[in-house]
C-alpha cells in the first residue's frame, strides 16, 4: 500500500511539473512578447549575413514577437541553429529552432528542418527552410504546445 502511495505522489508531481512547463512555454512564447534571437552560426559552414537578417525577421515576425538587443529584457531567448553547405551542386541549409527561458532552460526544440536549393524555388533554400520552421515547427508543433493559433 505504502508503494502505491509512493507511485501515486510521484505520478502527481509528474504531471505538475509537465503542467508548470506548458504554461512556462505559453507564458514565454505568447504573442507580443519580447523575444531575443540567437543565431548560431555553424563556424565551417555558415549562412551568409543577408540570409541571417532573412531568418532573424522572418521568425520573429511569424511568432508576432517584439525583438529585444539582450536576453535580459527578453520574454525568452529563441535560439536558432544554422548551416549551410553545398550538396551535390545544390546548396542546402538547415535550420533547428529552439525555445530557451531567460535561464537558458530549453522549454521547446524543434527538430532539424532542411531544404535545397532548387529550380521550383528560385534556388533560394534559406528562404524554403525558413517556411518549413514556421509551418511545421512552429504552427505544427510548437503554438499547438503552447495552446496558440
Amino acid at each position: 500500500m505504502k508503494k502505491f502511495k509512493l507511485l501515486f505522489i510521484a505520478i502527481l508531481g509528474l504531471l505538475g511539473t509537465s503542467a508548470m512547463a506548458q504554461n512556462s512555454l505559453s507564458e514565454a512564447v505568447a504573442a507580443g512578447n519580447k523575444v531575443y534571437f540567437k543565431l548560431i552560426n555553424d563556424d565551417q559552414h555558415p549562412i551568409p549575413a543577408d540570409e541571417i537578417e532573412d531568418v532573424t525577421r522572418e521568425l520573429i515576425a511569424a511568432g508576432e514577437w517584439t525583438a529585444v538587443a539582450s536576453p535580459e529584457e527578453a520574454d525568452f531567448i529563441l535560439q536558432v541553429e544554422a548551416k549551410k553547405k553545398m550538396v551535390f551542386n545544390s546548396p542546402r541549409t538547415w535550420l533547428t529552432p529552439t525555445v530557451l527561458d531567460k535561464s537558458g532552460e530549453v522549454l521547446w526544440k524543434s527538430k532539424t528542418q532542411q531544404a535545397d536549393a532548387t529550380m521550383f524555388n528560385g534556388f533560394r533554400a534559406t528562404d524554403t527552410c525558413i517556411k518549413k520552421v514556421i509551418e511545421k515547427s512552429f504552427q505544427a508543433d510548437l503554438f499547438k504546445k503552447a495552446g496558440r493559433k
